[in-house]
């Protein structure tokens, strides 16, 4: 069975989301220090190389967006040598089963999508919120809960994740907070913010 791999990175100012998705394999990611985003690129492979490997795949096709990345016997960059033959042995083990493959940006959308949203989490902030607290903005913002206990987003989509539902119900409420301010006393960036203005 030809299995396809398709990694991709993230890079900015000295980190880098890293990733790699596969019907087979499923998708992983990593937020890594790197040096240049032709770091962050090998290093989203080698990624890709060691879940096949791990997985005792035979048949493998690395999908790469990054032309350096699909020929990693090419380069001359010193502090890139180490990973270029890391790649090299890997394909070398597992010779002639395994190859590299170039494709576009579009045909790697979905671990491109996960490289980046890795990386950016990084900038996000992180809130600490009481489980029950939490639960009670999620009902706030009219979250309904399955019968299999997931809530029903307003994508469409389900998740068993209370931190997804709290996500969501926060949008919801910062929305209906900054469109019910009164006409003549337009929000300032620094006015209180009311979870609940409707009580």
């Amino acid at each position: 069975m030809l299995v396809y791999v398709s990694t991709d990175a993230s890079y900015r100012d000295g980190w880098a989301g890293i990733a790699y998705e596969s019907a087979h394999l499923g998708s992983h990611s990593e937020l890594v220090k790197c040096k240049s985003s032709s770091e962050a690129e090998l290093r989203g492979l080698l990624l890709g190389m060691r879940a096949a490997e791990q997985a005792r795949l035979t048949n493998v096709v690395f999908r790469t967006d990054c032309e350096s990345t699909a020929q990693p016997h090419r380069g001359d960059s010193a502090h890139l040598r180490p990973l270029r033959g890391q790649a090299a042995a890997y394909l070398a083990r597992h010779s002639p089963g395994w190859c590299l493959k170039q494709i576009s940006r579009r045909e790697n959308i979905l671990a491109n999508g996960l490289a980046r949203n890795t990386r950016r989490a990084r900038d996000d902030v992180t809130v600490t919120v009481n489980t029950s607290v939490a639960s009670a903005l999620v009902e706030r913002a009219g979250i309904p809960v399955t019968g299999d206990g997931r809530w029903r987003l307003s994508n469409g989509e389900h998740s068993a994740s209370l931190s997804s539902a709290l996500s969501a119900a926060l949008l919801l409420l910062a929305g209906v907070c900054l469109t019910t301010a009164p006409p003549d006393r337009p929000r300032s960036d620094d006015a209180p913010i009311d979870l609940w203005p409707h009580r």
